[in-house]
């Protein structure tokens, strides 16, 4: 047997969190019996398979004995009247300490860890798992489903073999024959077919109630399959990643999103998976928006230090990591935010949030490029906070990170550069992140009907024009301190050519005004520096450039152009890199 399949059933993070905990038990099982196997995890639309190197043993399986699938939970205020004394268990308490310890020391040397003797531990993975269940009052719950497998220890190995065969391509047993065959095997045992069940389990779409109850009169306790629960309890406390949103002062909500395995050995996603929630997890301190921009950038980056590693590891591995975007290997982040009702947590949203599928490095050399462009992306969002006004940026950010479209870019960095030239033109404010043109590239090379626009060197001179008459404009900040300019800025280009967009007439208008009173003002101050015998360093437009961008417009659809030429003039150019002209204004 080397193939389980594991249907999806619920169409929530609960279908993943079941496959989880199924793959985390056998694989422990494989580790007691002494079975190295390779365990790969593959979304197949219908469901997941869980793919073998080579056939499983399960005559070793069965001849087990007990291992302890997952810890149970305990709490201040926990019940643990019927827990073994001698159980290990999951301190929420002092585990939560531990973390509150770190992330500040982490915040006090600023992100950058360097381990000494002084140094805090990093937490457990599992920590704000453990704190949910304590916090939603659901650990007797994991408890309970943890106790009845202890209940059945002397023969955990058989049952482990039959688990398999459940979830055999050909499987011909099912869940109720499986509890009454362990039943009759030990008098220990008294498992019933169904268990109460928890809304964090199985999220559902109505507020504070299941579905079940909403649409009957029903009111008794929401029930569901014992080994399904089981298999969801180990799978959430395991590998979900749960965190306390801030929705205003002094209101959190509940937010747990669980990351789908789209093609990814088990080994890669748990390492990827913990390594994540215990050194570099999103905050949710700044609401869900940042939250959720946070924890895509941020899991996009330890993938591909993990597909770097891999790769530099293991260079003739058949699994290509290269030519491949990181959704490739994982797909999306499944989601349910639960918000509190009085004494109760109610479900508030069941959502889901994608990766973006234009990380796709070619070698070792753009995977480190790659890197640098999702950190200039963190920077730029947190320098947004919610406080001061800008949910709207962090909304449309967030619109643009989860999603697969690389031009849910462009509504973003519209309201961006109406930000850019706001912060540059308050002396009190430190100035603005800025989107880098080499990370600009970086974004769009996958299109190929972006790159004929971006690298097209007439469009270059014009973004580079609308970049030294907006964000190099006017005073600047440079390593030896500010300097005035000999040009001021010019405000609300980006909002007159998005707002002219809409009409291809309008747009060439508004874009041949500007360039006309762009290139007077060059003859005026070069006219002006000329007499002081010095020379402009500007960038020059010439009308065969205009006449190229008309021809751009032409052959592409003129709104993709004006967002381009947006997001290109008001980034940041490096004019030792960018291909424009001789004839550009030295940037520091």
């Amino acid at each position: 047997m080397t193939t389980l399949f594991v249907p999806k059933q619920f169409h929530t993070y609960t279908d993943i969190l079941l496959t989880l905990g199924l793959v985390k038990v056998i694989a422990d099982a494989l580790s007691q019996t002494y079975q190295k196997q390779a365990i790969q995890l593959i979304q197949v639309g219908t469901g997941y398979q869980i793919q073998f190197s080579q056939p499983i043993n399960l005559e070793a399986i069965a001849n087990l004995d007990y291992v302890n699938p997952c810890l149970p939970v305990k709490g201040a205020k926990t019940k643990w009247d019927n827990i073994p004394p001698e159980t290990p268990y999951f301190d929420v308490v002092e585990e939560v300490e531990i973390r509150k310890l770190y992330r500040e020391y982490v915040y006090q040397t600023g992100g950058k860890k360097q381990p000494t003797e002084e140094s805090p531990s990093p937490p457990d993975a599992r920590t704000q798992n453990g704190a949910i269940l304590i916090s939603m009052r659901h650990e007797g719950n994991h408890n309970n489903l943890w106790l009845d497998s202890w209940n059945f220890r002397d023969i955990y190995g058989q049952f482990i073999n039959d688990l398999i065969e459940i979830f055999s391509i050909n499987a011909k047993l099912n869940y109720i024959e499986v509890l009454e065959r362990l039943s009759k095997k030990s008098t220990k045992i008294n498992l019933q077919a169904q268990a109460n069940a928890v809304k964090i389990y199985l999220p559902t779409l109505v507020q504070g109630v299941n579905r079940t109850k909403a649409d009957t009169n029903q009111y008794g306790s929401q029930k569901a399959n014992w080994l399904d629960l089981w298999l969801i309890a180990i799978g959430f406390f395991e590998f979900a990643l749960s965190e306390r949103i801030k929705i205003a002062e002094g209101s959190y909500d509940w937010r747990v999103v669980v990351l789908e395995p789209q093609n990814i050995s088990f080994l890669e996603y748990k390492q990827t998976l913990d390594s994540f929630r215990k050194y570099n997890p999103p905050s949710g301190g700044h609401g869900v928006a940042r939250f959720d921009s946070e924890l895509i950038l941020k899991l996009s980056i330890e993938l591909l230090n993990r597909h770097e590693a891999k790769a530099k590891d293991e260079p003739i591995d058949p699994f290509d990591y290269f030519n491949k975007s990181v959704n490739q290997f994982v797909g999306n982040f499944q989601g349910t935010q639960f918000n509190s009702k009085g004494q109760v947590y109610g479900v508030k949203e069941v959502f889901s949030l994608g990766l973006p599928n234009w990380i796709c490095p070619k070698n070792y050399e753009e995977v480190s490029n790659y890197k640098e462009v999702l950190d200039e992306h963190l920077k730029v969002i947190r320098s947004l906070n919610v406080e001061e006004g800008y949910s709207d940026l962090l909304y449309a950010y967030r619109t643009f990170i989860t999603g697969t479209n690389i031009r849910q870019f462009f509504p973003f960095q519209q309201r961006y550069a109406n930000y850019i030239v706001r912060k540059l033109a308050d002396n009190n404010s430190p100035n603005p992140y800025l989107f880098s043109t080499q990370g600009l590239n970086l974004m769009t090379q996958q299109e190929k009907s972006l790159t004929k626009i971006t690298q097209d060197p007439s469009f270059l001179r014009i973004a580079k024009a609308i970049n030294q008459a907006t964000v190099y404009a006017g005073e600047i900040q440079t390593k030896s301190g500010k300097i005035k300019l000999d040009w001021e800025r010019n405000y609300g280009l980006a909002q007159l050519l998005s707002t002219q967009s809409g009409s291809k007439k309008d747009f060439v208008c508004a874009i041949t005004d500007f360039l006309a009173k762009y290139e007077h003002e060059n003859l005026r101050i070069s006219e002006k520096l000329a007499k002081e015998g010095k020379v402009l360093k500007r960038i020059w437009t010439k009308k065969e450039d205009l006449d190229r961008l008309i021809e751009l417009i032409e052959e592409n659809d003129h709104v993709l152009v004006a967002n381009l030429l947006i997001a290109y003039g008001y980034a940041k150019w490096n004019t030792k890199t960018e291909p424009t002209t001789e004839t550009t204004q030295e940037e520091e």
